[in-house]
């Protein structure tokens, strides 16, 4: 019988017809949905959508649910649903009302919306990404807030940017402090501070890389990308100094990625988790078991898999969004493998360091607001 923490005790015994669970990585998410999903109040009509690569974990559990990956959940016609798990659902939460909407989130809003008594678990740990649409979606699909132009007009204003041809909405400056309220109303929030007694600390270090001064070509169409990556041209070396047996690397660029993976590959194994990765659970079970190595990751890759066994993590060049880089810090942490956590920032240039900022105040980075404003 497994033993539940107080959280997960609270939550079961509630027993929400629904809810959304903003609970951090690493807090038990997946077990208070399989035994929420085989409460009897939930009827014999249940399914769980999940990511791909999450899906033999969900089928493990044993819960008498349909599980389905979101790929499948697109080409299923389910009918008379009595209850439905979304595990990370903010890639259900884009925007609902707006031109060029996701299949995937339309799908489930019209399906809750066929279906009211249907009862809804949404698990993310990051309920709010770049914007306050990720919310109200999530807020739709257990049914408590629909008004689409009140949280419109509430959360964005009507902004001519020298880019776009038409004035269009853009987020409040003050948006995130406005949301704050309904983040605490509508979700349950447990973080791994409140789970875990003596939490270890999060160390955290910038190292200034210095990259040879930057010339534009004269003979291409130059935009702010290539000033970027040509900050990233030493950082393999400065990665080499670091000194740990086992360190994860994330890289922003596939050709970074391609370049340190050179430059590495002669001091110890490397092993690449990036896009192009087709058997990413065999590479990253390589790199965890491996007694020595560098473990190159592309930003985009944070989600499914514990990085608790590496002695650090290097930030190359960073993600833009803060989802991402959310996700990504949370490989490092583990209930049961509580350590120091060392994470490192290599500022090769500008546009490292307004990538930096930007995500530090917690704001996904947009590099036209420094080339128009």
């Amino acid at each position: 019988m497994l033993e539940l923490m107080p959280h997960q005790k609270r939550i079961i015994e509630a027993n929400p017809d629904n809810a959304i669970l903003n609970h951090e990585m690493r807090t038990g998410k997946t077990l208070i949905a399989s035994i929420w999903i085989d409460h009897q109040k939930r009827g014999n009509n249940t399914y769980i959508i999940c990511l791909k690569k999450n899906k033999k974990s969900w089928v493990a559990m044993n819960t008498k649910a349909t599980v389905l990956t979101k790929e499948e959940f697109k080409k299923t016609t389910i009918i008379n649903p009595t209850a439905i798990v979304i595990d990370e659902a903010h890639y259900f939460a884009s925007p609902l009302f707006v031109k060029g909407r996701s299949q995937l989130a339309e799908k489930m809003y019209r399906l809750l919306q066929d279906y009211p008594e249907c009862h809804v678990l949404a698990l993310s740990a990051t309920p709010v990404r770049q914007d306050p649409w990720s919310l109200h979606t999530l807020l739709c699909f257990i049914g408590v807030y629909k008004d689409w132009k009140q949280w419109r007009d509430y959360f964005f204003e009507l902004k001519k940017m020298p880019y776009l041809r038409f004035p269009a909405y853009f987020p409040r400056k003050d948006w995130r402090v406005k949301i704050r309220p309904f983040i605490e109303k509508y979700t349950d929030i447990v973080a791994l501070a409140d789970v875990v007694e003596d939490l270890p600390p999060a160390e955290t270090y910038i190292i200034d890389t210095p990259c040879t001064p930057y010339k534009e070509p004269e003979d291409e169409v130059v935009t702010w990308t290539h000033e970027h990556q040509h900050e990233q041209e030493k950082k393999g070396e400065w990665i080499a100094d670091l000194g740990y047996k086992k360190i994860i690397v994330v890289c922003y660029y596939t050709e970074q990625i391609d370049t340190i993976k050179k430059q590495l590959e002669e001091i110890k194994p490397v092993f690449v988790l990036d896009g192009r990765t087709k058997d990413q659970e065999t590479i990253i079970k390589q790199a965890q078991e491996a007694e020595e190595c560098y473990f190159i990751v592309q930003s985009s890759c944070g989600e499914g898999w514990d990085g608790w066994m590496f002695g650090a993590m290097v930030f190359a060049s960073m993600a833009h969004s803060v989802f991402q880089h959310t996700q990504m810090l949370g490989r490092q942490r583990h209930p049961k493998h509580l350590k120091v956590t060392e994470t490192y920032y290599l500022i090769g240039g500008r546009w490292d360091k307004r990538i930096y900022d930007t995500i530090k105040k917690g704001e996904t980075f947009n590099a036209h607001k420094y080339l128009y404003e």
